[in-house]
Formats: structure tokens, sequence, C-alpha cells
């Protein structure tokens, strides 16, 4: 092996711990950007289909309701029995 191998696995012993600490810490910041981006997403996809909502309902839009009359359709179920 050559000398600049050798003094290079020396160096990787010797601050083992503070590059695994290192590893540590950038895995746990990039999971917590991702975590924060992806709040961000879901947060603005929930504010537009608020908006979406309030703006129905600011310009009043209507729904018609139709009562049923199911009074056949008891008698015809009552003469089943």
């Amino acid at each position: 092996m050559s000398q600049e191998k050798v003094d290079q696995k020396k160096y990787d012993k010797a601050h083992r711990k503070s590059m695994l600490r290192k590893k540590k810490i950038e895995e746990i910041a990039s999971i917590a950007c991702v975590s924060v981006i992806a709040i961000a997403i879901v947060a603005w996809i929930g504010f537009s289909v608020y908006n979406k909502v309030e703006t129905a309902a600011a310009e009043n839009i209507s729904y018609e309701y139709y009562d049923i009359d199911t009074s056949a359709i008891q008698d015809y179920f009552s003469t089943l029995e």
C-alpha cells in the first residue's frame, strides 16, 4: 500500500466517531427538510381547498332539494308481507 492510503486509513480510524455523527446529523437534517416541505405542500393544498369552498359559499351557490313521496313504495312493501 502506498503511504497515502495508510495515512488515510489511520485518519479514518481516528475520526470514525465524528464522521458517523456528521452522517447522522446530515440524515436528520435531510429528513427534517423533507418533512417541512411535505407539511408546506399539504397546508397549501388545504388552504386552496378552503378558499374554493369559501368562494363558492360567498357566491351563494344554491342547491335544489326535492322531497320524495315514498308512500306508494311503502304500500307495495306492505302488500308483500
